[in-house]
């Protein structure tokens, strides 16, 4: 039983680097990928590590004699890149030169996530121009407390064909609905794949890809009551159809309507943020999955960074400013 646990636990990490951190489509710097994003500074982020990729792809390590130079585009207070190899190897760190030439696979985050495994992870994926997400949680030099970045990967094969992961990150970014939906995604394919167990405990687990930004996974039953409930781990069972937001909404009871007809739903709901004197708008992502003939709802909620008043396009089309 051990081993077979060990297997699974093995199985699981490589499905979860195959699917959520490769899933993003080629030419992710176009205008079309671009416009998955809401906020300029992601934009910005996927741009950056885009044009980067592309130049190393010209010009192999050449490009990082520009990518070291500070005040270009390539090296700002914003930005700086990074590059590792395949195996782990720092092949350029513009912040940190020091780190070039060690083998940082054995790097993890302040909740144990493996960050260097999940970022050369995406080179391992087929498409040679491959790209992916990782968050992490991490200590800010000019900070008292750690937090939350993001950064973006690039696989891109250089013209003596070495195999580079091009890549940069930002603390504090704003959380994207993309992000969203590729995690509750890639829930739903590990549950189909792993099972309950094993996802289960994915789901929960700090070091896994799952929890991110302040945000994670949760899994309701098709009568909305919860069967991993991050938020709270000692509770079991919470029937969240009776969640009411500030004005009386019932979010989960009407994205539960809407999966009746539907595979995937997205809610809005006011809920007061930390920090912030009026309530704050969140969006909640579900999607509809059977295992082993029970129907199970996988999602995830987030904060929206864009002011109360202002529209916003929900994942299926249209736009609206008030909770719904």
């Amino acid at each position: 039983m051990v081993l077979r646990g060990v297997v699974a636990r093995l199985a699981t990490l490589a499905f979860l680097a195959s699917l959520i951190l490769g899933s993003l489509p080629a030419a992710a710097g176009s205008d079309d990928a671009l416009s998955v994003y809401m906020y300029d500074d992601t934009k910005r982020l996927v741009s950056l590590v885009e044009d980067a990729a592309d130049l190393v792809q010209r010009e192999g390590e050449a490009a990082f004699t520009e990518f070291a130079e500070k005040g270009a585009r390539w090296f700002t207070d914003e930005f700086y890149l990074f590059v590792y190899h395949i195996d782990g190897v720092c092949a350029f760190h513009a912040a940190n030169p020091s780190l070039i030439g060690k083998n940082l696979m054995y790097l993890s985050d302040m909740n144990g996530k493996p960050v260097i495994r999940f970022i050369t992870d995406i080179g391992l994926q087929p498409a040679e121009d491959a790209s992916g997400w990782v968050f992490y949680f991490w200590e800010e030099q000019t900070q008292l407390n750690p937090s939350w970045k993001t950064a973006y990967i690039r696989k891109v094969v250089a013209p003596d064909g070495k195999t580079y992961l091009v890549g940069s990150g930002r603390y504090q970014i704003k959380v994207e609905k993309r992000f969203v939906e590729l995690q509750v995604k890639a829930a739903v394919q590990l549950l189909k794949t792993a099972g309950k167990a094993a996802a289960f405990k994915e789901f929960q687990d700090p070091a896994s890809p799952f929890v991110f930004l302040d945000t994670f996974i949760f899994v309701l039953d098709k009568e909305g009551r919860t069967l991993v409930d991050p938020a709270y781990p000692t509770l079991g069972g919470r029937n969240l159809s009776q969640f009411k937001d500030m004005i009386g909404a019932r979010p989960v009871r009407d994205a539960l309507a809407k999966l009746a007809h539907a595979d995937h739903a997205w809610v809005q709901y006011l809920w007061p943020q930390p920090g912030r004197p009026v309530p704050t708008r969140k969006l909640i992502y579900l999607r509809k999955v059977d295992v082993d003939g029970e129907t199970l709802i996988i999602g995830s909620d987030f904060f929206l960074a864009t002011p109360i008043w202002l529209k916003v396009e929900d994942g299926e089309g249209w736009q609206k400013n008030q909770p719904g």
